[in-house]
């Protein structure tokens, strides 16, 4: 069965408030374990008379526990901003901070271009930005997506990812790693980092004041006198902190835990979903079953980001703190027939060898090779240049240009805010871009991602201004130009730039959307053909929504929709199901599916940041 993943979507955004509920109430716990040890520590309290006669509520010294308070909360609550903070860069710091190192686009080593081949034949399947690459040095098969959207998401793969696994085990595993992209789990993760800092902050704060103590005995053991009674209470204290920090790290692994294992069975399901081939991620878990480094990740930052990995990337000692099912549940839910065995460990040579037997036939089956049927069909330059950083800009710039009329002041634009060597690739791309479908530039467009992002901030806000004079140079914005000027201020502008596409979905209410969901169902109508087909499409598309009939179509306005994608992008995963069904049926309203409709389908999809695979609806 498909994954619904609009549905998933709205399990995680559940699943969110759920983290944050447990931690509202850890933070509670906190207050009530840290005032107790602070008013008992310190002596506000005197224990022995409480032993003598119970102390009442209006007895306790009520200004110094709101002190209390206000101090833990403001604590908890930095160490959560914080946090926030160094992971506001998105997916790349998680990936650098495991040591991860960022594969060239361009890369010729085998290993990797076998890796980022993959990784792009999957974008293209899932409908989503060809990610960035980062390589991790860990001898453990594991890999993970991170990032707060499609547009920032990066992939992550350990070197032994890359040298146990064979092509399809390998595609099982990015396949498996997209599935976490649209189910939504990559948000849920990065703010679950940020929130159990908060939670462990307090552990932190007892370590130091130990390790201060231990340096300034006066002040914690050698005191005399009346010092020696406080000196001694900051020694509780502190030490009560640290076992607070304990349990804290206790509830915080259990959170993670619970929340992690499901979305783990749900991503290897759909890891099926886009590869079409149940064998690749059922064999990468064989495989790790008789590796003997396992999924280990001996980073230091591994534990924090335990939830984020494939397999369990650290050892537990107890199975309910584990982010991952077993291995054994996990194959049996892809091959319920698996005699449980594991496979002889291989060498590298072996995965990366040329297979000719049974079971890479079967993964070479017709309805595998639909998913990638529009990569293969562009043209290998095209491929080759979308990944070095200067070509991919010649593609952008050759893609805009769509009129003749306007193409020599486009070309002087390129010479003067460009380069002569940016020209010579323009022309070199142009005539063969040209020639291709609307659909298959979008996707071209889509590969250009990671090269684009390997440019400098300063080489890339050139470019960002050359494209934006290029798109108005005929002093009118085409569909063609809006889908390439949005695209690459979606996935590419926010990689450079102070305001990351962050949000939050919240918006459950189609009301709030009207306006911006009508202009959008307006301009794909539009592309249905003539005015009759227009009328029909947009009669498809207000019966769905429940609309009066005489609801009037709004003129087309893309700049105004430009401004219109961020409350649409902001809505609930299942408002998000609701207006995309509108503009499915608008284009379904005919019975015939244009390359134009089809390609503005697949660019809102990216915009949008909407689960929709363009191969599967044309099946």
């Amino acid at each position: 069965m498909a994954t619904n993943f609009f549905s998933q979507q709205d399990l995680a955004r559940r699943n969110t408030r759920i983290l944050i509920s447990l931690f509202s109430l850890a933070v509670v716990l906190l207050l009530v374990l840290t005032n107790a040890l602070v008013l008992f520590g310190l002596g506000f309290v005197d224990l022995q008379s409480t032993h003598a006669q119970p102390l009442a509520m209006q007895g306790l010294p009520w200004q110094t526990i709101g002190f209390i308070s206000i101090g833990v909360i403001t604590a908890v609550g930095l160490a959560v901003l914080i946090k926030w903070h160094q992971l506001k860069g998105g997916g790349k710091v998680v990936a650098t901070s495991l040591g991860g190192s960022r594969i060239d686009a361009a890369s010729n080593d085998p290993d990797e271009r076998r890796l980022l081949n993959v990784v792009e034949e999957m974008a293209i399947a899932a409908n989503v930005p060809v990610p960035p690459v980062y390589l991790l040095p860990e001898k453990g098969i594991n890999a993970f997506a991170a990032g707060y959207s499609p547009g920032d998401a990066v992939i992550g793969v350990t070197r032994g990812c890359i040298e146990q696994l064979n092509r399809d085990e390998l595609q099982g595993v990015v396949a498996h790693e997209f599935s976490h992209i649209l189910n939504g789990d990559m948000r849920m993760n990065i703010r679950m980092i940020a929130v159990l800092n908060g939670i462990l902050f307090l552990g932190h704060i007892g370590y130091y004041m130990l390790r201060s103590g231990s340096t300034s005995r006066g002040t914690l053991g050698r005191s005399s006198g009346g010092k020696n009674k406080n000196g001694g209470g900051l020694l509780a204290i502190a030490l009560g902190l640290v076992v607070i920090g304990y349990v804290g790290s206790f509830f915080g692994n259990l959170i993670k835990a619970a929340v992690s294992r499901q979305r783990e069975f749900l991503a290897d399901a759909s890891a099926v979903q886009f590869s079409r081939n149940p064998r690749g991620i059922a064999g990468a878990l064989k495989r790790i079953g008789s590796y003997s480094a396992g999924t280990r990740i001996n980073n230091q930052n591994a534990d924090e980001n335990s939830h984020l990995f494939f397999g369990e990337a650290i050892s537990r000692w107890a199975s309910i703190f584990a982010t991952h099912p077993p291995l054994a549940q996990r194959i049996k839910r892809l091959e319920p027939h698996w005699n449980g065995k594991f496979p002889s460990p291989v060498s590298h040579a072996e995965t990366t060898a040329p297979t000719t037997d049974s079971s890479s036939a079967s993964s070479a089956a017709p309805d595998k090779q639909a998913i990638i049927q529009a990569v293969a069909a562009l043209p290998v330059l095209l491929v080759q240049s979308s990944r070095q950083p200067l070509q991919a800009q010649a593609i952008v710039c050759a893609l805009l240009l769509q009129h003749p009329e306007f193409e020599a002041e486009q070309i002087k634009l390129i010479k003067e805010q460009g380069s002569l060597d940016l020209l010579q690739h323009v022309d070199q791309l142009v005539d063969t871009i040209q020639a291709l479908s609307l659909l298959q530039q979008v996707q071209l467009l889509q590969r250009t991602v990671p090269a684009l992002k390997q440019l400098s901030q300063e080489q890339f806000l050139k470019f960002e201004q050359l494209i934006l004079a290029m798109s108005h140079a005929d002093q009118q914005l085409s569909l063609s130009e809006w889908i390439i000027i949005n695209f690459i201020d979606h996935t590419v502008a926010s990689h450079f730039k102070p305001k990351p596409h962050i949000r939050s979905s919240r918006q459950t209410d189609f009301s709030a959307v009207q306006t911006p969901a009508l202009q959008l169902l307006a301009t794909v109508a539009n592309a249905a053909g003539d005015q009759a087909a227009s009328q029909q499409a947009w009669q498809a598309g207000l019966s769905v929504l429940a609309l009066p009939a005489n609801t009037t179509m709004p003129d087309i306005n893309l700049v105004t929709l430009s401004s219109q994608l961020d409350p649409l992008l902001g809505a609930a995963p299942l408002l998000k199901q609701h207006i995309w069904q509108t503009l499915l049926a608008a284009v379904a309203a005919d019975n015939l599916e244009s390359d134009t409709e089809l390609a503005l389908l697949t660019a809102l999809a990216l915009l949008l940041e909407i689960p929709w695979q363009p191969v599967q609806a044309k099946n």
